[in-house]
């Protein structure tokens, strides 16, 4: 254990294992503790600020990123690991883009409905749409003003995955920052070379000759890929299709990782049968992103070093081979917070300490949630205590038979013995009391909430399987974005 130490003016001074002479401080109200975790305290008197120059090693990641901080004798001051939340980013954006296709398809059969009403609605039509050379052929009624030219990106423009990733490591470094006087800065510098991981023997003119070279499209590709064999069934003989894994209204690409060579039957089977697809699914999805950690590094790392240069005096770059080769001649396993350790090191030599250390944890947990309507129920048609039916006409996703299936196979006569339970919107305001990243205590234990039970009635916690109730449980310290636990 070691104890950081801040200034009474806020700034950081070199961390102590003295904990009497901490323990007296603090009884004496010369100190103060400023956080548990890491455990850290501020002097209340002025001190003369005397530091020694600590080095920084950095491991950045898409998933974890690694931290260390070292003496220049190679004692170990500080190690940490960080848990981001880029998947759940690129989850969020998705379950965000299909609100706002679903609204923007009622705001239009919203539209119908009126023009309908006024008599205003039409069966085929020719409109000159301003910055198209072509016009564009309408059904129903007039199309709004194309916007899309009115969209600009700034200079430096990332993704939100990207953007996310990057401000992910700019706040573990500002946070290491306050609690320890940073000198000198090691970053390993990944720039991924995607050709070479998909071929490690490429070179010279190779890179200029793609994979589908001397073919006229993506499909010709995929069933040469393949050997014009079904991939399910490994028929040859037949009509052979290509399918797309991940469907494109799923926001599946028109890429070959996301392509696979199918029968017509199973063709068929596939877009009918759940199960088939879910089967394809586990087989082949994960092919398109393979890559996909690689780019948002190359992406990111330019913006992260600049940002760097811009908060310390001296910052070193070093690659992943030559952390590689350091574990490597120690005969190490591979983790993060060692390549980070290994990465601020100018020699091969290990402190001893640094065995013992236990590395600081955190995780990222969103900190602002601005929904509303926590969930949607669907609406139930039973007959008798069976529920035989779900929504009127089925969504996406959805497995049970809808309505209108229903209908079709059993009859129009059956409706007048259906009990119909209408769809309710669950909304968020029981949940306000705790939020994910939450810190509270429960029966003189500290604890990181990770989600909720029970509509806000018991409280899940991370590392922990069961979940407790929530009025037996403490609010300590709200969340912070960036949670050690």
């Amino acid at each position: 254990m070691i104890v950081y130490v801040i200034s009474k003016e806020k700034k950081p001074l070199m961390p102590t294992k003295r904990f009497g002479k901490v323990r007296r401080l603090l009884k004496e109200g010369k100190a103060k503790v400023v956080s548990t975790k890491p455990f850290t305290i501020q002097l209340l008197y002025e001190t003369k600020g005397y530091t020694q120059t600590l080095y920084m090693g950095i491991d950045p990641g898409t998933k974890n990123i690694g931290i260390s901080v070292r003496k220049e004798t190679g004692e170990v001051v500080y190690l940490g690991e960080v848990e981001t939340r880029s998947q759940e980013v690129t989850e969020k954006m998705k379950e965000r883009s299909t609100a706002r296709k679903a609204r923007r398809r009622h705001q239009r059969e919203k539209r119908k409905r009126r023009a309908k009403k006024a008599k205003k609605i039409f069966e085929r039509k020719s409109f000159k749409i301003k910055g198209r050379k072509e016009p564009l052929v309408c059904k129903g009624i007039k199309p709004k003003l194309v916007k899309f030219q009115n969209r600009k990106r700034k200079k430096g423009w990332l993704t939100p995955t990207a953007r996310h990733l990057l401000e992910s490591h700019q706040a573990i470094v500002e946070k290491i920052k306050k609690i320890l006087p940073i000198k000198k800065v090691s970053v390993e510098y990944g720039q991924f070379d995607i050709q070479k991981l998909e071929n490690p023997e490429i070179q010279g003119k190779e890179y200029q000759n793609g994979r589908m070279k001397g073919y006229r499209n993506a499909s010709e590709y995929v069933l040469s890929r393949d050997k014009h064999t079904c991939q399910l069934c490994e028929k040859r003989q037949g009509k052979l299709e290509v399918h797309h894994v991940v469907w494109k209204q799923e926001g599946g690409q028109d890429v070959p990782e996301n392509l696979v060579t199918l029968c017509e039957k199973c063709h068929a089977q596939v877009h009918k049968n759940q199960k088939m697809k879910a089967k394809l699914a586990e087989i082949f999805t994960g092919m398109e992103k393979k890559y996909t950690p690689a780019t948002l590094l190359n992406t990111i790392m330019p913006f992260f070093y600049q940002w760097l240069q811009s908060q310390f005096k001296e910052v070193n770059i070093t690659y992943g081979y030559e952390t590689k080769e350091k574990r490597l001649s120690q005969q190490l396993s591979k983790s993060h917070t060692l390549d980070a350790y290994l990465i601020s090191l100018e020699e091969e030599i290990i402190h001893p300490e640094f065995y013992n250390f236990v590395p600081y944890r955190f995780q990222q947990f969103r900190r602002h949630n601005r929904q509303l309507i926590y969930a949607l129920r669907d609406r139930n048609y039973k007959l008798g205590k069976d529920i035989v039916a779900k929504n009127r006409n089925k969504k996406t996703g959805q497995t049970k038979e809808s309505l209108h299936e229903f209908i079709l196979d059993k009859g129009a006569s059956c409706l007048s013995s259906l009990k119909v339970y209408p769809g309710t919107k669950v909304h968020r305001s029981k949940f306000d009391k705790f939020r994910r990243g939450d810190t509270v205590y429960y029966q003189k234990k500290r604890y990181v909430v990770k989600g909720y039970g029970e509509m806000g009635r018991s409280l899940g916690f991370v590392g922990e399987k069961k979940y407790v109730l929530a009025k037996e449980c403490k609010l300590i310290a709200k969340n912070t974005g960036l949670v050690c636990l």
